[in-house]
Formats: structure tokens, C-alpha cells, sequence
């Protein structure tokens, strides 16, 4: 997760390679140093994200173990592909090929497949369950939404520079009609892009960051002066948008003001880049050494969803958006585990807010759809 952003990788192939040995809040740990014993293990074949934690995870989990695997990094419109839609009809990734056995979309199953099939060395610490070693659901609600916002934004960036464009084409004869219906589109995603900002930024600041400061005391510090720096450049965004909307279309303010508006969003896009980037790789693998129990998760994970209210009620699609399928499936995951009692209840509560959205959401609606079907069946 160094880089936040999907790279469209149209199914290139990689060799095993090394790995950044720093510590990851996404992957298992290892205790000795991957071996190859020259051949006589089983080649597998993985399929996932490049940038996917959980794809990671697995990958990791196999060199550890000195198992030869061919990669094949794969991004979502890959799987729409005459080549590729065979391998994972249903969307979800990872998807772990070894001789007849096929496993997708859970992580945990395939840990639990590689740990059996491959014994040696083992994943697991002395006393540990490959669940207990799996990335808390905090990490993993938090990872998402990362992606998800950094999707959003980087697709409000492009939109800028489209109207931009689009102003450049007006004051040359063109129509007017196109450049108000994008500055329409720009207004209103950057205005559920900044509440989702506003509610995660909250979350961080009311739940995990309190969590981190058991493990190391004053280690939020510098991420909290991060929030402090992305406010009002996020406020001023808005308010650029504003200005920008009540100007004459085609005159050379507006345009200037319409580039001044693009660059703003790039910088802000930066500074999430790089902010999540830091917690991501220095702060959430803290969480594991916290001594965070399975109730304490469930804790945690409530408070979450109560801090994140508007996230996880009318912008749920919003957030969803900017997800691929098996994200979604592993994010639904994540809430049900605020309270085991209270499962089905979260999933009724998904599906109704999805059945509320907008057009632009069908086929959202169905993606998930199946993944609520799909959890359901599992508790």
C-alpha cells in the first residue's frame, strides 16, 4: 500500500520478487527468512490487485513459505476481459490457483489452505490462530476507506481538468450546456468527498488514534498535525467552487479560476496520498501489538460506525463507489464484526440504504446485493 492509487495493470506478469521487509499492518509476520529448496514444491498461481492488502497478505504468506508462485496483477476492468473473466466470475480477488484447488475472495481460507498444504515453515506463533494473526477489522475499515477516498478524489481531479477543457472549448464558440452539467458533478461529489474526509478524519481522531496511543503514547502526533494542515485546504475548495459557479462562463477569470480550482485539488490529493501513505505504513501495524482483544475489536468497531454515521448511512454508496467488489465484501465483513448479535441486523441496514440510492448506483446495488447474500450465509 505505499502508493494509494489502482495502477491499471492489464494482466502483467511477475516473478517473484523481493519485498519490502518493514512491517505491514496487512500481511502475517515472519519470524525466519523465505527459502526455496530448489524446485520440489508446487508451483500456484495468484491472481489480485498489485496494491491489495489482502492480495499481499496472501503472497507473503506463500514466499514464506518457499513456494514458487507466478503472479498475475489484474485490475478490475481486466476481469470484464475474454481472457481473464474465467478465472473469477463472481469479481472477487485473490484468487489462489494450486493443481485442482481454486480458492477467491477469502484471505483467511487461503492462509488457512497454504498453512495446511504447506507445513513447513509455519505461519503461525507459537499459541496463534491464523484468525488472531489476520489484520484487525479497524485496519481493515480504515485501509478501505483510504482507497476509496483517494479513488474519489483522483476522479474529481480529472473532472477538473475536463472542465477546464471544456471552458477553453466554450470561449472558441462551443456549447455551454457540457461545462455546467460537469461543474454540477464536481460540486456535488466534492461535497460527499468532503463530509466522507470530515467523518474519517473524526474516526481517526475519536477511535484509532486513541487505540494507538496504548501501544506508544504520543505516537498520533504528527498525523493529527497532518488533519490540522488538510482542513482548511479542503474548506477552501469548497469555497473556490463557489466562486468559480457565480463567475461568467468563458471569460478568462473563470478560466483562471477553474485551473487555480484543479491545482487545489491536486494538492490536496497529494497530501492524502502522502498522509495515508505514513499511517498505513508507521501507525495502523500498531494496532497489532496493542493487545486488542476480539471484544475490544467489536468496541471499536461500533464506535466506528457511530462516529461515521452520514459514511455508513446516505454516502454508504458514496464510499462503496470507490471500492472493488471483493473491498466491499471484505468491508461489510469489517462491520459485522461491531457485534455478532446484532449481523443481520447491519447487512438489513446495508441493503436498505442501498435500495434509497440514486440511479448512478444499479449496478452498484447489485455487487452488493451478492455480497450480502454471501456473508449472510456465513453466520
Amino acid at each position: 500500500m505505499g502508493a494509494c492509487f489502482r495502477k491499471l495493470l492489464s494482466g502483467k506478469r511477475y516473478k517473484d520478487e523481493p519485498l519490502n521487509p518493514k512491517a505491514s499492518a496487512v500481511v502475517p509476520a515472519c519470524t525466519s527468512p523465505p527459502h526455496n529448496d530448489g524446485g520440489a514444491k508446487a508451483r500456484v498461481q495468484l491472481f489480485g490487485d498489485h496494491l491489495c492488502p489482502f492480495t499481499l497478505r496472501v503472497r507473503i504468506a506463500l514466499q514464506h513459505k518457499g513456494v514458487l508462485v507466478d503472479s498475475t496483477w489484474l485490475a478490475p476492468t481486466d476481469l470484464t476481459t475474454c481472457k481473464f473473466e474465467g478465472i473469477c466470475p463472481d469479481g472477487k480477488l485473490p484468487v489462489l490457483q494450486h493443481g485442482t484447488h481454486k480458492l477467491n475472495g477469502s484471505t483467511d481460507s487461503m492462509l488457512n489452505y497454504i498453512e495446511d498444504a504447506f507445513s513447513h515453515p509455519t505461519l503461525l506463533a507459537v499459541g496463534k490462530t491464523l484468525l488472531e494473526r489476520a489484520p484487525p477489522p479497524i485496519t481493515v475499515m480504515t485501509v478501505l476507506q483510504h482507497r476509496s477516498i483517494l479513488w474519489q478524489l483522483d476522479r474529481l481531479v480529472q473532472l477538473a481538468d475536463m472542465l477546464a477543457v471544456a471552458k477553453a472549448e466554450i470561449r472558441a464558440g462551443g456549447s455551454k450546456r457540457q461545462g455546467n452539467t460537469q461543474m454540477q458533478s464536481l460540486w456535488k461529489g466534492y461535497g460527499c468527498l468532503l463530509e466522507l474526509m470530515q467523518e474519517h478524519a473524526q474516526m481517526e481522531e475519536r477511535v484509532v488514534f486513541p487505540a494507538l496511543e496504548v501501544a506508544a503514547e504520543g505516537v498520533s502526533e504528527a498525523v493529527l498535525g497532518d488533519h490540522a494542515r488538510d482542513l482548511p485546504v479542503m474548506n477552501g475548495i469548497r469555497a473556490d467552487m463557489k466562486g468559480v459557479m457565480v463567475m461568467e462562463q468563458g471569460s478568462t477569470d473563470h478560466l483562471e479560476a477553474l485551473l487555480a480550482l484543479a491545482l487545489r485539488l491536486r494538492t490536496l490529493q497529494a497530501y492524502s496520498v502522502e498522509h495515508y501513505h505514513e499511517e498505513e505504513r508507521e501507525l495502523l501495524p500498531m494496532l497489532e501489538g496493542a493487545g486488542i482483544g476480539s471484544k475490544q475489536q467489536e468496541t471499536l468497531i461500533g464506535q466506528c460506525l457511530t462516529v461515521m454515521e452520514a459514511s455508513h448511512a446516505h454516502l454508504l454508496p458514496f464510499l462503496f463507489q470507490g471500492l472493488c467488489p471483493h473491498e466491499i465484501h471484505q468491508y461489510l465483513g469489517a462491520m459485522q464484526s461491531s457485534s455478532k448479535e446484532e449481523n443481520s441486523k447491519i447487512l438489513e441496514r446495508v441493503l436498505q440504504v442501498m435500495s434509497l440510492a440514486s440511479e448512478e448506483f444499479e449496478g452498484l446495488k447489485k455487487v452488493v446485493q451478492e455480497r450480502v447474500t454471501a456473508l449472510a450465509a456465513m453466520t
